[in-house]
């Protein structure tokens, strides 16, 4: 049997309420020459009874006995992996149906691109648009030392390159896909289309403010590692004491960037008081924040207006990305 030219892995933990929205997302795909390994994490609900379902020979199924994690999870599809391109996909989310066609086309015309990434809708729990993520279609490493310019499950990428880089950290919990586009954009060519080819869902069971606390130590901590100023003290008090004790070791940049990404979460949950006092004590850091004083502001007019004005601000960064990509070409 002949390797499929793109194999796509997925982990998924309890995620029977979009799993067949996800799944079929990928099977509906107008390039059909792929495998499609799912990994069941443990799941306790019906997620495994919905994978097995599928009649459909490229569908291999991985299925863990606990739940090991999203990092050693996707691991595991890689070593399963028979194709030449890795594509991933999250078991919430949805692939519109020409992104393999879309992502190999340009793939195989710019064979020094390791990386490729798209553009994204942002959904709601009803698949009703709520957003749009432009992204830059050639971020450079400065970039991405400044944000991930990647959407995770939109990526695609070569898995060769990948395998001599050891595949995805498994120290890393979260931000595991950011340490791992910094490792490859630090040796090779990354790029992104601006098509949006992907939708990434908003909900409850995404957007839990515990995990997002950790999520961005470790986003800090990956941060700190790339750039080689983690130092094997901290590092052991991160492993022995877990990563939330690496907020005490913040400096006052990094203290900012904590308080804005859970802030950020706060407004997502229609809690303004909550972000105020996030907004409160990034001034308390750097009083001459601009942003953040009118965020200030903003937040003593409730949710309706934030929101409105968070939109507002959205389509800005996404023109401004815009521009940027048309200077690029």
């Amino acid at each position: 049997m002949n390797n499929p030219k793109i194999s796509v892995i997925m982990s998924v933990y309890n995620g029977e309420k979009y799993l067949r929205e996800a799944i079929e997302s990928i099977l509906n795909q107008t390039f059909t020459d792929f495998e499609f390994i799912i990994v069941n994490d443990g799941s306790t609900d019906n997620s495994l009874e919905i994978i097995r379902s599928y009649n459909d020979e490229r569908i291999k199924i991985i299925n863990n006995e606990k739940n090991i994690g999203l990092t050693k999870s996707l691991n595991k599809a890689l070593k399963l992996a028979r194709g030449e391109y890795i594509a991933r996909q999250d078991a919430d989310d949805i692939s519109l149906p020409n992104r393999f066609e879309e992502q190999l086309r340009y793939l195989e015309g710019h064979l020094e691109v390791v990386l490729l990434g798209t553009s994204v809708y942002l959904i709601d729990e009803n698949e009703k648009i709520v957003g749009k993520r432009i992204v830059l279609t050639k971020p450079s490493i400065k970039d991405l030392f400044k944000e991930n310019h990647f959407n995770h499950g939109s990526v695609m990428f070569k898995k060769e390159i990948v395998n001599q880089l050891g595949g995805y950290n498994e120290l890393i919990r979260y931000s595991q896909d950011y340490e791992l586009w910094l490792r490859i954009a630090k040796s090779y060519e990354v790029r992104n289309l601006t098509q949006l080819l992907y939708k990434s869902r908003f909900h409850d069971a995404n957007i839990r403010l515990t995990n997002l606390e950790e999520s961005t130590l470790y986003h800090l901590l990956v941060l700190r590692s790339i750039r080689g100023e983690l130092d094997d003290k901290i590092l052991k008090t991160v492993n022995d004491d877990g990563i939330k004790s690496l907020h005490s070791h913040l400096n006052k940049e990094e203290r900012v960037y904590f308080y804005k990404a859970i802030t950020q979460m706060h407004i997502r949950n229609h809690n303004m008081k909550l972000a105020r006092n996030g907004y409160i004590k990034i001034f308390v850091l750097n009083p001459f924040d601009i942003t953040n004083d009118i965020n200030i502001v903003r937040s003593y007019f409730g949710t309706s207006v934030m929101a409105k004005t968070s939109k507002i601000y959205e389509t800005y960064i996404n023109f401004l990305k815009r521009l940027k990509n048309c200077s690029l070409r």
